[in-house]
């Protein structure tokens, strides 16, 4: 019999408690939830390009390794490969950095418009609050 009462009592809590946040899902609630997800979005984004970047880090430290292989072998021709893959290589580092940085300064951008977002939020929960209370 206890169980039951308690139970009874839990789901009306959490029925009361969910009719409560409903109500309370208002266009600066979407606007939070939106930037949540903007900022997971870049925050995948991020760690993709990192791996990207280690990626292309490695190839190029691969072709340094190529080119000091061939210079103490003296194959002028292997060198000359080995020094137009290095510099296409590189270009490709410096891109995909590039594209990392880019990605982290949106991502840092979002994180500050949902923080602000999530301020005003806050300020106008408080203020409905406020104007409630006082009625």
């Amino acid at each position: 019999m206890m169980r039951k009462m308690l139970f009874g009592i839990a789901a009306g809590l959490l029925l009361v408690s969910a009719g409560v946040r409903a109500e309370d899902n208002d266009t600066a609630d979407q606007k939070v939830a939106a930037d949540k997800a903007k900022v997971q979005a870049d925050i995948k984004a991020v760690n993709a390009d990192k791996g990207v970047v280690k990626a292309a880090h490695e190839q190029v430290v691969d072709d340094r390794q190529q080119l000091a292989k061939d210079r103490a072998a003296h194959d002028k021709a292997a060198v000359e490969a080995d020094k137009a893959k290095l510099a296409a290589d590189r270009a490709t580092l410096k891109k995909d950095f590039a594209q990392e940085q880019a990605d982290k300064k949106q991502r840092r951008e979002d994180r500050h418009e949902l923080s602000q977002d999530r301020r005003a939020d806050r300020r106008e929960d408080r203020r409905e609050r406020h104007e409630n209370h006082h009625k």
